[in-house]
């Protein structure tokens, strides 16, 4: 994730490996490596439209408080799938996700559709997804 950390403009500080092992055992789902490699580098980035929620900072847990944990259990959607985890929004109701199997979060990023409650899946992996946002900004940016 070091090679596309530079598409990234989020510059918060990264979590350690205890954290994320944490909010793995409170989601009950291992995350794929590229997610937790990218948030031992930054936590709750802004990729594009999105932002990513954070994982709780044992150092920082005021700014932390909102964390992936209490999206996924607290201020759940009520339709969103049960073996789907919400990682992150757009701040219009739609979520990105992670589709959980047999305890571990699978590679595909989805967008979940609040409107009409409908999965997609977006791109094959995190970094993959990072590129394909970078990119849709720098054509945004193009056309004005």
């Amino acid at each position: 994730m070091k090679d596309v950390i530079g598409l990234i403009p989020t510059r918060k500080i990264g979590v350690d490996e205890t954290d994320i092992k944490v909010t793995e055992d409170k989601l009950g789902a291992v995350f794929p490596e590229q997610y937790k490699e990218l948030f031992k580098l930054v936590n709750n980035a802004e990729i594009g439209e999105w932002t990513l929620y954070p994982i709780n900072d044992h150092r920082n847990p005021k700014k932390t408080w909102d964390d992936v944990v209490r999206q996924n259990t607290e201020v759940r959607e009520d339709d969103l799938s049960k073996d789907l985890i919400a990682i992150g929004d757009d701040g219009s109701g739609d979520k990105l996700c992670f589709k959980v199997n047999n305890g571990r979060m699978e590679n595909e990023i989805y967008i979940w559709y609040h409107e009409d409650v409908e999965l997609e899946e977006y791109a094959p992996n995190l970094k993959e997804f990072i590129i394909l946002n970078s990119e849709e900004e720098a054509e945004d940016d193009f056309e004005d």
